[in-house]
């Protein structure tokens, strides 16, 4: 039996891709959803469907074929079975000379960059696979790849998967020896929001609607202290900013006490020191970089535990364990875990301001993740995140809280976007 007509006997059993959106964010972990514009039958048959996308997919190469096969092995849409079949089909792509006339091979057409950058020999027992990726460079100037861990649980809290991914991010220098890591998050459509499937939703985050968002640099991590006070110091542009807000922590721990003025105070500062648009994220940015192509309640999947986010652990939010209450913040990215964008601490620590006003539910809401303004007077803003002093389900990927403006916090900070 041919590659191909092994792929699509596999594909089209796959229960978990027969919505549109579930097809797309497959599609965005598996690194390939620069096909989307390409792929014509989203809303038709597993068959109609996957025929179009695997064809797209040979047409690009064999070691195109080799990644796509390779994160879809790994990611959550396959189980045990599948991914043992898939991995039996690596071995045989393998097996064929690079540069081998097949028939099931032609020339890449693409004229995208495209970076190999093979990873390192598997040596920590921590790790059940590292993963060879290739991935689209961003058109920007001085970007680097960077490696990280990404972890799935099932409902009762156990781990199922874990697997080293790579991005790409910018770097921009605050001073002191102080640096800002901005992540490259390549634009998309999803759905925002929660279904009807979801446990423990509120009615302010329906109803569902699909979102397209533009491609754009995110904060690696919530901005921290060090960060605060370097840009603090900087030429005040519409108000005075305090050089140390926060009462608890260090300089690795997440900035808080500040308010929403305070944040966007920040972004301008830096903004005019560096001649780019750094904001706040509007609350559809915010969801989409959190998802990172997931649609489970977490990016972890159907739950999450303490050992994975700074959260109040004394609750559960599936059928998993209790954990620990840490009560205080924890350093950024301390935990060692993120999601399949390589963000850190989307779901805890502190709660994240976004640019948006509050609105009691998503009606009339904007679809191309543009910040949602009202009247001049309205003086409550959207947070997104959840933090440490939260339960679990205050912590979900479509979870969302109003604050006023002014308000300050002891968990409650930020990260930032610039825009492209």
């Amino acid at each position: 039996m041919s590659i191909k007509s092994q792929l699509l006997q596999l594909l089209v059993k796959m229960p978990a891709t027969l919505q549109t959106g579930e097809r797309k964010a497959l599609l965005m972990v598996t690194g390939f959803d620069h096909l989307n514009t390409r792929i014509n039958s989203f809303e038709k048959s597993n068959i109609v469907f996957f025929t179009e996308l695997i064809e797209l997919v040979f047409s690009e190469g064999q070691e195109q074929l080799l990644t796509f096969v390779r994160m879809l092995a790994d990611s959550e849409f396959s189980g045990l079975e599948t991914r043992q079949k898939l991995n039996a089909i690596i071995a045989e792509i393998s097996t064929l000379e690079f540069q081998q006339q097949n028939s099931e091979f032609i020339e890449r057409k693409s004229t995208q960059a495209i970076s190999i950058v093979p990873t390192p020999s598997q040596r920590g027992e921590s790790l059940e696979q590292e993963e060879h990726t290739k991935l689209l460079v961003p058109p920007i100037l001085g970007t680097q790849p960077f490696k990280f861990t990404v972890v799935i649980v099932d409902v009762q809290g156990q781990e199922i998967k874990r697997s080293r991914r790579q991005n790409y991010y910018l770097t921009q220098d605050l001073g002191n020896g102080v640096t800002l890591e901005m992540v490259y998050i390549p634009g998309g459509e999803f759905w925002m929001g929660s279904p009807e499937s979801e446990g423990k939703r509120y009615s302010n985050e329906r109803p569902q609607h699909k979102v397209t968002v533009k491609p754009f640099l995110i904060s690696k991590y919530a901005i921290t202290q060090a960060q605060w006070r370097e840009v603090a110091i900087l030429r005040e542009v519409r108000q005075n900013l305090k050089l140390r807000p926060s009462r608890n922590g260090g300089k690795s721990h997440p900035i808080t006490q500040v308010s929403w003025f305070d944040a966007v105070e920040f972004c301008d500062r830096l903004s005019e020191k560096t001649g780019k648009q750094y904001r706040l994220a509007s609350e559809a940015e915010w969801e989409y970089a959190c998802r990172a192509g997931t649609t489970t309640p977490f990016h972890f999947g159907q739950t999450i535990t303490s050992d994975l986010a700074n959260y109040d652990g004394s609750y559960s939010y599936g059928s998993e364990r209790k954990g620990i209450f840490r009560e205080i913040t924890t350093p950024v990215g301390s935990l060692q875990v993120a999601n399949f964008f390589g963000l850190f601490d989307m779901h805890g620590n502190v709660w994240e301001w976004c640019l948006d006003h509050w609105h009691e539910n998503y009606h009339n809401a904007p679809n191309n993740g543009d910040t949602w303004w009202e009247r001049s007077d309205n003086q409550t803003r959207v947070m997104r995140g959840g933090s440490w002093r939260n339960d679990p389900h205050l912590c979900r990927s479509s979870s969302r809280l109003q604050k006023n403006a002014s308000e300050m916090s002891n968990h409650v900070g930020f990260r930032i976007i610039c825009s492209l």
